[in-house]
């Protein structure tokens, strides 16, 4: 009971570790996919963008950032997109996250990003669902890649993220699932409506949404069930308590694309244009490229080191927090255990996306819809 206790008292906070963005290929694949989007985006605003002043910035905001390298491809064509229509225009790129700026500043440090002219940064550790003064009414374009699926933990209490036997809300039941349906609903629609603030009129959303397109086609879905499974086998060896089993949760949710457009149809979200709402999936990047060389130890092992590493890097500070204090030690045997089960069974992790632009609406068209 006294681990129990200590468990329920700790506070999610989910963080990418420091490896995020060296491993994220399946991010930077979505981000080809979203370039052209924004690209025309800026074409469109043009003309606003020429005649902006020297005394503002065009402000440009990336949520759930982790440490900036992975947006920071896109990023760069679209400031030198930018400065085409307007070289001096001083362009501010906003960089939110939970993750410990250390990661962000050393990455910056020698970003490309950094050395273009007429570029300011700022990275505010704070979660994405907060509110965002800094930058109310200022806002021209919000990005965010495989980010919004997190659901905000400080809204409810930790018993609510737990399960005696999944670790992971789209491995539930529908009945016990939609709890964190609704959650995800509330969530996701609180924090638009914080963008609807940020967001200058004719400002734009480019979203890439985690989803889940229905039976086993959920997003990494063989990384959860193979944590899952280590996670029952570790309690069956005695190595994890009833209340650390119960309690290693990861806080996230993949909405259908039915569910995401419903959403959007709410007169809460009327404010927003939406111009797409597209599926889209992924092939696992590492699996791609091995699975014709899989009969080579070597290359299997490899792909197996990667794929737990994958797993890893988004799942970590989760199932940290299941794990009761004297037990922390427990984490390497975990995604030991991770990389083993990807060595015997490898399996890709796919990813599926909903491909959002939004686009906040100006007073007049809003009153003429009325």
């Amino acid at each position: 009971m006294k681990n129990a206790k200590m468990i329920s008292s700790q506070q999610f906070l989910p963080t990418m570790t420091k490896d995020y963005s060296r491993i994220s290929d399946t991010a930077r694949a979505v981000n080809a996919e979203l370039m052209p989007r924004m690209a025309s985006y800026i074409r469109r605003i043009s003309p606003q963008i020429a005649a902006m002043n020297d005394d503002e910035a065009f402000v440009i905001a990336d949520y759930g950032a982790a440490d900036g390298v992975n947006s920071s491809k896109l990023f760069e064509a679209i400031i030198r997109q930018i400065h085409e229509v307007n070289p001096t225009l001083t362009i501010k790129l906003v960089y939110i996250d939970l993750a410990d700026p250390a990661n962000f500043e050393t990455f910056w440090a020698t970003s490309i990003l950094a050395k273009l002219k007429h570029v300011e940064t700022q990275y505010i550790q704070r979660s994405f669902y907060e509110p965002f003064p800094e930058i109310a009414g200022k806002l021209r374009i919000g990005f965010s890649s495989t980010a919004l699926h997190w659901l905000n933990t400080k809204t409810v209490g930790p018993d609510f993220f737990q399960h005696p036997l999944c670790i992971q809300p789209n491995q539930l039941s529908d009945p016990e699932r939609r709890k964190f349906a609704e959650k995800w609903k509330e969530d996701l629609c609180s924090f638009m409506q914080e963008c609807s603030v940020s967001l200058v009129e004719g400002g734009a959303l480019f979203f890439a949404n985690l989803t889940d397109l229905g039976g086993d086609r959920w997003p990494a879905s063989a990384g959860y069930d193979n944590l899952r499974d280590i996670c029952r086998e570790l309690y069956e060896e005695k190595k994890l308590s009833e209340a650390e089993l119960n309690a290693i949760f990861i806080p996230d949710y993949f909405a259908t694309p039915n569910e995401m457009s419903r959403l959007l149809d709410e007169d809460d979200l009327r404010c927003f244009a939406v111009n797409a709402c597209d599926p889209l999936t992924v092939p696992c990047a590492y699996f791609t490229k091995a699975h014709d060389r899989l009969d080579d130890p070597l290359e299997r092992s490899k792909l197996a080191a990667t794929l737990a590493q994958v797993v890893r890097a988004w799942s970590e500070s989760s199932m940290r927090i299941g794990l009761c204090a004297d037990n922390k030690d427990l984490i390497e045997d975990i995604y030991q255990r991770l990389r083993d089960k990807f060595h015997e069974k490898p399996e890709g992790l796919p990813y599926q996306y909903c491909l959002l632009e939004l686009e906040k609406r100006h007073e007049e068209k809003m009153l003429k819809s009325d």
